[in-house]
């Protein structure tokens, strides 16, 4: 049987077979753990990360590096010579990653096992190699990153960063209404889209070298502790399948979400699965609705507003955590019930569900074989909480 890795519980960085003190920072030994010490929430410590940037006209635009704290979030816009030395590192981290096969997603997620300071790039825990951690340690010490010119900003309150560049933008944590986005790439190569929405603004964030990932998993943590949502022991209520959403700004591609209610928040969630292979499932089950009314000598709409659909293709996410449900997909978000003013489905011939906020209404295309049951069931176990409205 092959022995446990170890790891040292003072850095996290992995121990050799037989070491009497950490390689990394001296820690003794006799204090380790048999597994990658991955936090079970985000530190509450400012959370810096570089590579972003934003747009401020068709042609133009800011290098931004992203500061959250423990109640607000700051875009910075560093100053044309700290701004210069990150874009050189931006240089060197992306052809190291490429020669190395490590994916930028895994980089945040390894380099926050070695340094439980940084910021994680899953929102569900999860095991790191030993030869990885030892990769990226490497790489990190080679490109010198623990003393990158953007840590500085971890150091500055809010108000030092606005003075020292009046375009950096300081927003509260508490008037986010929600987090979303959309992982465009897999690797080095490319920029991830950033969505902070409040009830004045939107803000579209571009992020680098998988910025995105730990952004977004820092900021669905500090949003969920603030309400407070804590995702342990968190119930599905109901799933409403396939509501399309239409032409949203920015984004590659119209998105078809499942809309989870849980017994603390609306999860806006695609099918987990490839493309082809959810269309597949789809596909399969709805022939085997249509094989089922036929045999029971009613209609398919019929059949399938009365039957029990709970081997359905989304019923998958009951199998899920929800962490898990929300690192399935980038394109995957929340919104905490307290932000949400109500839902209301409308019927006809082009049914639509309306997400109703204080600042504006969000609109999806709903099927209308398949939303007003579980509408109903969500209204059912949520109306103290919102107004749900069929």
């Amino acid at each position: 049987m092959t022995a446990p890795s170890r790891f040292c519980t003072a850095c996290g960085a992995p121990l050799s077979p037989g070491a009497k003190f950490c390689e990394q920072c001296g820690q003794p030994v006799d204090a380790v753990t048999a597994a990658a010490p991955v936090p079970p929430s985000i530190p509450d410590l400012p959370v810096v990360i570089p590579f972003g940037a934003m747009h401020t006209g068709v042609f133009s635009r800011k290098d931004i590096v992203l500061v959250i704290t423990g109640d607000s979030l700051i875009a910075v816009v560093p100053k044309p010579e700290v701004s210069g030395a990150i874009e050189k590192i931006r240089g060197q981290l992306s052809d190291t990653l490429d020669q190395s096969g490590i994916s930028a997603r895994d980089f945040w997620e390894v380099s926050a096992s070695l340094f439980p300071g940084l910021p994680r790039a899953y929102l569900a825990l999860r095991q790191i190699p030993p030869d990885l951690a030892g990769q990226v340690a490497a790489l990190r010490s080679r490109l010198g990153l623990d003393t990158a010119p953007w840590i500085r900003y971890g150091s500055m309150t809010p108000e030092q960063i606005i003075a020292e560049n009046p375009a950096s933008l300081h927003l509260p944590l508490e008037e986010i209404l929600y987090v979303r986005g959309e992982d465009l790439v897999e690797d080095s190569g490319g920029d991830d889209l950033l969505v902070i929405r409040t009830a004045k603004r939107e803000e579209r964030w571009r992020f680098a070298l998988g910025g995105f990932y730990p952004a977004r998993a820092v900021l669905f943590s500090r949003i969920g502790e603030r309400q407070p949502i804590d995702p342990s022991g968190e119930r599905i209520l109901s799933i409403v399948p396939s509501c399309f959403e239409p032409g949203p700004k920015d984004f590659d591609f119209q998105y078809i979400f499942n809309l989870v209610f849980t017994d603390r928040r609306l999860i806006l969630a695609v099918t987990p699965g490839g493309e082809d292979e959810v269309e597949r499932k789809w596909d399969k089950y709805m022939e085997r609705l249509g094989k089922m009314a036929k045999e029971n000598g009613v209609s398919f709409e019929a059949y399938a507003a009365g039957a029990d659909l709970d081997d359905a293709p989304w019923q998958e996410f009951r199998k899920l955590t929800i962490p898990e449900i929300l690192d399935a997909d980038g394109v995957n978000y929340f919104i905490p019930y307290d932000h949400l003013k109500g839902v209301a489905y409308r019927g006809g011939r082009k049914p639509k569900i309306s997400l109703s906020f204080s600042s504006h209404t969000q609109e999806l295309e709903a099927d209308p074989m398949f939303a007003p049951g579980p509408l109903k069931k969500a209204q059912q176990a949520l109306q103290d909480i919102f107004s749900l409205t069929l």
